[in-house]
C-alpha cells in the first residue's frame, strides 16, 4: 500500500524578494501542480489561526497564480479550506468598509502570516465577484462565486500578494496605523518610514 506524505512549506516572511513579485498563472493541471495545492492547503491548515487565513503560493516561495483561504462564513461553523487558482476580481462593491461588513464601523485589524505580529486596518471592498480555476479531472475549469465580509477580505489580501503588494503599503496612501504586537496585551505603532523597507 502506498501513503503520500503531503510536506508543512516554509513559510517565507518580509523582506523577502518574492513577496513582491507577480504571480504568473497557471495554465495546465499535472502532478507537480497537484501536489503543491495539498501541500499549500495542508500548510494553511497547520497554522492553527483562530481567524479567517490565507496564504499565497509567494508566501511560500513559487510564484504561481494560487493561493488557498481557511475562512468561516459563519460563526458558529468550522472554517472551511478552499483552494483558488488564476483568480479574478470581476465585480465589488462601491463602498469600502475597514470592518468586516459594510455596516461595522468597528477596525478589523488584518495580519499575515509573511509579516508576523503586524496588524493594520485596511479599506477592503465589503463583497467581491471573483472567478478563478479549480482541477476537475486532470483541467482547469473556470468558476464564479461572490464573497462577503470576511471571506472577502481574506480574498482581497491574498489577490494583493499575487500582484506583490502587501497589506502595509495600504498605510501609505490611508494614513491608517500598523501596529507591531509586543505581547498579547500591548501593541505600538510601527513609524511609517519603517514600513517602506518591506
Amino acid at each position: 500500500m502506498r501513503y503520500t506524505i503531503y510536506l508543512m512549506m516554509e513559510i517565507i516572511t518580509i523582506p523577502h524578494p518574492t513577496l513582491r513579485q507577480k504571480a504568473l498563472p497557471v495554465t495546465r493541471v499535472d502532478k507537480k501542480l497537484l501536489t503543491f495545492l495539498k501541500n499549500l492547503g495542508q500548510t494553511l491548515t497547520n497554522t492553527k489561526n483562530p481567524r479567517g487565513v490565507g496564504l499565497a503560493a509567494n508566501q511560500v516561495n513559487k510564484k504561481i497564480a494560487v493561493f488557498s483561504t481557511l475562512v468561516a462564513t459563519d460563526l458558529s461553523k468550522s472554517p472551511q479550506l478552499r483552494l483558488f487558482i488564476n483568480p479574478t476580481i470581476i465585480d465589488r462593491s462601491e463602498q469600502t468598509t475597514i470592518g468586516l461588513s459594510a455596516s461595522d464601523k468597528k477596525p478589523f485589524e488584518e495580519g499575515c502570516l509573511s509579516m508576523p505580529k503586524l496588524y493594520g486596518a485596511v479599506p477592503r471592498s465589503s463583497w467581491v465577484k471573483v472567478t478563478f480555476d479549480q482541477v476537475v479531472g486532470n483541467e482547469l475549469s473556470t468558476q464564479t462565486e461572490v464573497f462577503e465580509n470576511l471571506a472577502a477580505r481574506v480574498i482581497q489580501h491574498e489577490l494583493d500578494h499575487l500582484r506583490g503588494v502587501l497589506f502595509t503599503d495600504y498605510s501609505a496612501t490611508t494614513g491608517l496605523p500598523v501596529f507591531k504586537e509586543i505581547n498579547p496585551d500591548r501593541w505600538e505603532e510601527v513609524d511609517p518610514k519603517l514600513l517602506t523597507l518591506f
